[in-house]
């Protein structure tokens, strides 16, 4: 069991360690206690993160968070926010939402051409970059570390895929560059998950699964790793978000097409094929968002260790705010005062435009929403696609300065109509009730604090 001393700070502030985290919970299993899944919240945006604290706060849940190359990083990232930043964010957003226990914090994604523009870059350039910025995670508190080594540049792919090896490598020296970076800083162990579900070096097939965890597993002991723990690993199984179209309503939903529990069950046998002690190996599920009950049930089933969460947890703040922004035009039109409009909508349509990547593959299949040979600006879609793409893909532009100034003056425009009275409030609740709560019921989590100090 956990010490005296790790027992008595769980119920206080500070930092805990995916580690110690995972070896408690493979205990609980080993012994038939409570068998949670970690729900690990991906996103970095300010009100999502209170309502994900203030869930664990009442729920006696552990909060995981971790945040991709993309989101933050010590560039800034599209959410502005290097790790250190990152991390004070947190702190201060855990004290405004009253939750004074343990956090574990980590990195998703990490590793060369997460970043869409750095693929014009060398892979050691690439490498320089990410190695830079594992220092800044684990001087940050970061404890848990997803080496992912399985993007690459068009030029290093063969019949559109990565090669196994190439994955292996990169993600092998990434690990050993975090190992040498955790000694250099007297850091504890840290929890390492490797693999993606990505496509393009993606594991997305048993067979190469399989050549992966042999290459892993070999080259940890070859290079002198061993005692690393390679605690999570993603692979494909199937899950796919996509924008499904109701044609009869006229309206756009978030759907999860095709996860496949079996998939995962095939995986993690073939992950007990390569586990020891050092390596757990624990599956997890990427893609997790929207998911069913069932599946949700399913992944508890076969043993699945963590399941990320995103895009959920940020889309019913981008729903409100359009909501509230249909309102904020009518009440200001009727006055004459449509200049004092916080164009919300507008401002967050065009920061996407200007970063067609984020949005053009997400465009339903089978529709066509563009002309042919015409416009391919998001501004010539029709106004309910524009609102699905807002509300599933804004999460990448909603913290640039202006889209941060357009939230503050939608609020305060909404509050002086009287249209509501707390609107941070009311989304911080919208989250809690559609996304957090039942995510944390669904995976076990609820009084995971009260079991590990038990």
């Amino acid at each position: 069991m956990i010490s005296d001393t790790t027992r008595r700070n769980y119920y206080s502030r500070r930092w805990l360690s995916m580690r110690e985290l995972v070896r408690q919970i493979t205990e609980f299993r080993a012994g038939g206690r409570v068998n949670p899944v970690l729900v690990a919240f991906c996103f970095c945006d300010e009100l999502p993160l209170r309502a994900c604290l203030a869930g664990c706060r009442e729920s006696a849940a552990v909060p995981v968070i971790m945040v991709t190359t993309n989101q933050v990083n010590s560039d800034g990232g599209y959410a502005g926010l290097t790790p250190e930043q990152f991390v004070r964010r947190v702190e201060r957003l855990a004290g405004e939402a009253g939750y004074d226990g343990p956090i574990v914090l980590g990195r998703d994604h990490g590793g060369p051409y997460i970043v869409e523009a750095h693929k014009k870059w060398s892979r050691p350039e690439a490498m320089a970059w990410v190695k830079k910025n594992i220092t800044r995670d684990l001087e940050a508190g970061f404890s848990c570390w997803h080496a992912d080594g399985t993007s690459g540049r068009v030029d290093e792919l063969e019949n559109g895929r990565l090669p196994v090896p190439v994955i292996a490598e990169t993600t092998l020296e990434l690990i050993a560059f975090c190992e040498q970076e955790r000694k250099r800083l007297k850091l504890g162990p840290l929890a390492y998950e490797v693999g993606s579900e990505e496509q393009q070096g993606g594991l997305t097939a048993p067979a190469v699964f399989d050549r992966f965890l042999q290459l892993m597993t070999t080259g940890m002991r070859r290079k002198g790793l061993e005692k690393a723990g390679l605690d999570f690993v993603v692979a494909q199984t199937g899950t796919h978000m996509k924008l499904h179209y109701e044609k009869s309503a006229a309206t756009f939903r978030l759907i999860q097409d095709g996860f496949q529990p079996e998939q995962l069950q095939i995986l993690d046998q073939i992950a007990g094929k390569y586990r020891s002690p050092e390596f757990n190996l624990l599956f997890t599920q990427h893609y997790s968002d929207h998911i069913t009950p069932e599946d949700a049930a399913a992944l508890r089933r076969f043993g699945a260790g963590k399941a990320n969460f995103g895009p959920e947890m940020t889309m019913p703040e981008l729903k409100l705010l359009l909501q509230w922004e249909k309102e904020e035009r009518e009440a200001l039109g009727a006055e004459g005062k449509l200049y004092m409009a916080s164009d919300f909508r507008q401002t967050m349509l065009r920061h996407l435009d200007s970063q067609p990547g984020f949005w053009q593959k997400y465009i339903p299949e089978g529709r066509n929403f563009f002309s042919a040979g015409g416009d391919r600006s998001i501004f010539a879609l029709p106004p309910h696609v524009q609102d699905a793409l807002v509300v599933f893909r804004g999460r990448y532009v909603k913290s640039l300065p202006q889209c941060r100034a357009a939230v503050e003056t939608l609020f305060a425009n909404i509050v002086a109509a009287g249209i509501e009275t707390a609107p941070e409030a009311t989304v911080i609740e919208a989250i809690l009730s559609q996304t957090i709560r039942p995510r944390l019921a669904q995976f076990d989590m609820v009084q995971l604090l009260k079991a590990l100090s038990d």
